[in-house]
């Protein structure tokens, strides 16, 4: 438990840059769990598939929407059968293809607060104030706790604005081996690695925003899946109970999301006393 511990502490530091690069080539698309299917790239993007259209979680970086189109496709999907884009975060590596697929597909673009206000913008609002974004409508602003239906998949919003200020934890529940499963997609937990957390112009409560987060995510049931953004190193298997494609490497399962928050708690807290003790 130790050593799993460690590994996650390093993953919920090493995650914070979303300039981050991945070391090794991620997998084609692939079908994950019940209705939900893995369609790319370096930067996670997830289809969630329903007889009445689908569904896109995060279109990545620019260079992901041939990567994505392309999995979609040989998956046996049509591209133009998207009809909402949805988002953990606006930070450019996980949103910056919205405006692409929009035009691909005519898809509605949904996003709650303070990342739907990024999006119309093409500016990055979170404490980091990234470079990258690219401006897309907004067709649908959303608030906590609202849900979004398509073909009988719903999905529901939690707020958690610590990384950025519209971040989002999308859940829902998928179907498997005749049983269900809780999914929850990750939205994001701490502000960036060596952002400004004190008097931050973009985000002046990012403190109190991300305390609040934490909070959350450690009310929140863990999930029998997280769907995270970014590779995962577990340092250990998946719960081998959990019927996924093992190929998946974005794949929690609730024991260590239970982890990685306790390990961003414990890591912020860090961050916010030497901020103050900077101050002094």
């Amino acid at each position: 438990m130790r050593q799993m511990w460690a590994l996650m502490l390093g993953a919920a530091i090493g995650m914070a840059s979303p300039v981050q690069a991945q070391n090794q080539a991620p997998p084609e698309g692939f079908r994950i769990i019940g209705n939900i299917y893995w369609v790319g790239g370096e930067y996670g993007s997830y289809l969630i598939t329903t007889p009445q259209g689908h569904i896109l979680h995060d279109t990545g970086t620019a260079e992901m929407h041939d990567v994505i189109v392309s999995n979609v496709r040989k998956l046996g999907f049509d591209i133009t059968d998207v009809k909402m884009i949805i988002s953990s975060h606006a930070h450019f590596d996980h949103v910056q293809g919205h405006a692409a697929m929009k035009k691909l597909t005519g898809a509605q673009v949904i996003a709650l607060g303070g990342d739907a206000a990024a999006l119309e913008a093409g500016q990055d609002n979170s404490a980091g104030g990234f470079r990258g974004m690219v401006a897309v409508h907004v067709d649908r602003v959303i608030k906590d706790g609202d849900t979004i239906s398509l073909g009988g998949v719903t999905l529901r919003a939690l707020w958690v604005p610590g990384h950025t200020q519209g971040a989002t934890v999308w859940r829902t529940t998928v179907s498997e081996g005749g049983r269900n499963y809780s999914v929850a997609f990750r939205g994001g937990e701490t502000p960036n690695a060596g952002v400004q957390l004190i008097g931050n112009p973009r985000h002046p409560r990012v403190i109190e925003d991300t305390r609040m987060t934490l909070q959350r995510l450690k009310a929140l049931e863990p999930p029998d899946l997280f769907l995270h953004n970014h590779r995962q190193s577990l340092g250990r298997p998946l719960n081998p109970a959990l019927p996924v494609d093992r190929q998946c490497v974005t794949c929690m399962d609730g024991e260590a999301f239970t982890a990685m928050v306790a390990a961003a708690e414990t890591s912020f807290a860090e961050r916010v006393r030497e901020a103050e003790a900077q101050q002094k």
